[in-house]
């Protein structure tokens, strides 16, 4: 659904942001990684280091990634993609496939705050369950 002046609505350009960067992920593309996230967010994820400050530590943890994921295809896939937004602030999460599988293995929420005009990833956290 469109905003009267058929400008895309808040959860319309969140979805088109996560759907971005999740392409850049899966295209190795570091740049497009990069562009959504503002230059003080935080993220929390699965290797060390368990908490990134910074766009320059966040940027490391993607190195570690595309290391670890040589080919890329088939990961990085978002399902299930829920929506919340408010004016300014937002957060969305879903289920993550990585490393070619056919089934989600992981988690992931993020976290979004509209930054002079332009929604802007702040917060990112990526989970798997433990297995027994």
């Amino acid at each position: 659904m469109k905003a009267k002046n058929d400008k895309p609505t808040n959860e319309e350009q969140i979805r088109r942001l996560v759907n971005n960067w999740a392409k850049a992920i899966r295209a190795r593309d570091m740049e497009g990684a990069l562009a959504y996230h503002a230059k003080d967010v935080v993220m929390f994820d699965v290797p060390l280091p368990l908490q990134s400050k910074g766009i320059e530590a966040y940027k490391m943890t993607w190195n570690l990634f595309f290391d670890s994921n040589p080919g890329g295809k088939g990961s990085f896939e978002l399902r299930e993609l829920k929506i919340t937004a408010g004016d300014t602030v937002a957060f969305c999460h879903a289920l993550l496939i990585t490393r070619g599988g056919k089934e989600p293995q992981g988690r992931l929420t993020i976290g979004l705050k509209k930054i002079r005009g332009n929604w802007m990833i702040v917060h990112e956290h990526h989970s798997y369950p433990i297995k027994d």
